[in-house]
């Protein structure tokens, strides 16, 4: 019994393993331009897939939480020959982004349907 209860008191001074910190990597279509000192300028992009899943990677190569909801806007094609439509995306916290995922300024003509949240 004095065995079995020394196992057990070592057992409480066992601890988890420490799990290394992810790498964070930033995805160099994220770079856009340099500064001055010839340093990368990072931004925040979005990234789309075939199932309809967009992640927001953000300007530290972190992977945005947030729900990023889709809204789209009636384009006027250059030639004139018609229109078409654009999807945009917006996150909660309000960050704007075109179809081709680059940031942009709030548009004002976007509709308020969702599609494909």
């Amino acid at each position: 019994m004095r065995k079995s209860q020394q196992l057990l008191d070592n057992l409480k001074t066992l601890t988890e393993p420490k799990r290394p910190e992810p790498k964070i990597i930033i995805p160099y279509s994220n770079q856009h331009g340099e500064d001055d000192a010839g340093n990368p300028i990072f931004i925040d992009r979005i990234y789309g897939s075939n199932q309809n899943h967009n992640k927001l990677i953000q300007k530290d190569g972190t992977e945005y939480q947030g729900k990023i909801h889709v809204r789209s806007r009636l384009r006027k094609k250059l030639d004139g020959s018609g229109n078409f439509r654009q999807t945009l995306y917006v996150t909660d916290d309000g960050r704007w982004f075109d179809n081709s995922g680059m940031p942009m300024d709030k548009p004002s003509d976007t509709s308020e349907e969702n599609t494909n949240e």
